[in-house]
């Protein structure tokens, strides 16, 4: 029996990961890729530095099962890659939310002088779009689709990809549009994207929901609406809501105690500017937002 071990670490945060298995192993996974677009960037360690493993795969069990017991991940059998990605992405979320990082579902720009953030709240209709029509403009990316700040909203990491061109398996979405789908509808041609390397803190949060056929409204958002949706925002790191196999949920990574610790750290954050935006496309959205600065 063979034993594998190696860490992955986001930013402050890292797991360590121990496989058994009767075959050699020498990674975990073979494309760390939706990591780095789900968690805004990972490094692999080949160095191990934690005494105790965070997750543990016996690959050779006969039935496959997932347990969380004592802050460890116990994985059984047989695993697609989609499914441990999916797995990783929540336990590391898990481990940034308690070195106060937080994660937020959204994409974020510099665009005349301030950095704007697209979150997606509790519907995701428009992030992307947006933040492409504002590099048409002339605006810089900051991340794409996870944005990572300390307690105080600086921009601590960015993901760098606007589009996740590979789903490995057990990650398979047939409601998911063609990206490149989404491109065509709304513009000619994709622009060349630039990316903003200076450390920067959010200045303003726009909610963007886009259809293709709604009238343009736009109103600032009240106090509870915005930490209602920014909860929403933070919570899509854990979860909870995801199937990853047949008969077994994601396990609960969440914690009343963290619970209230992104609540308190919302109240601070969402003091910002927030602004609920609809139209049916994303060229109206900037100028309204070109409008407000």
């Amino acid at each position: 029996m063979y034993l594998y071990s190696e860490e992955i670490k986001a930013d402050k945060a890292k797991i360590r990961v121990d496989i058994h298995s009767e075959k050699e192993v020498n990674c975990l996974l073979e494309d760390v890729s939706f990591l780095n677009y789900r968690l805004a960037g990972v490094e692999v360690i080949k160095n191990i530095t934690q005494e105790e493993p965070d997750f543990v795969w016996y690959r050779e069990k006969e039935n496959k099962s997932i347990l969380y017991k004592d802050d460890r991940v116990i994985l059984e059998g047989e695993w697609y890659q989609g499914e441990i990605q999916k797995i990783l992405v929540s336990l590391l979320a898990r481990r940034m939310v308690e070195k106060e990082l937080y994660l937020f579902h959204a994409s974020a720009v510099n665009y005349q002088g301030k950095t704007i953030m697209f979150m997606s709240g509790e519907s995701n209709s428009g992030k992307t779009m947006c933040q492409i029509e504002t590099c048409k403009r002339g605006g810089k990316i900051v991340s794409t689709e996870t944005i990572v700040t300390d307690p105080a909203g600086n921009v601590v990491m960015g993901s760098k990809n606007v589009f996740l061109r590979v789903r490995a398996k057990g990650t398979e979405r047939i409601d998911k549009p063609n990206q490149d789908e989404g491109v065509q509808k709304f513009f000619s041609k994709t622009p060349e994207f630039e990316l903003y390397e200076v450390q920067t803190n959010i200045d303003l949060v726009i909610m963007p929901d886009i259809d293709g056929h709604f009238s343009t409204m736009v109103g600032k958002m009240a106090d509870f609406e915005k930490q209602y949706q920014t909860f929403h925002c933070l919570c899509d790191y854990f979860g909870d809501h995801e199937l990853l196999a047949p008969g077994l949920p994601m396990p609960m990574f969440d914690t009343q105690e963290l619970r209230y610790q992104r609540a308190n750290f919302i109240k601070e954050f969402t003091k910002r500017p927030y602004y609920f935006m609809r139209a049916k496309n994303p060229q109206i959205i900037l100028d309204e937002i070109e409008s407000i600065l």
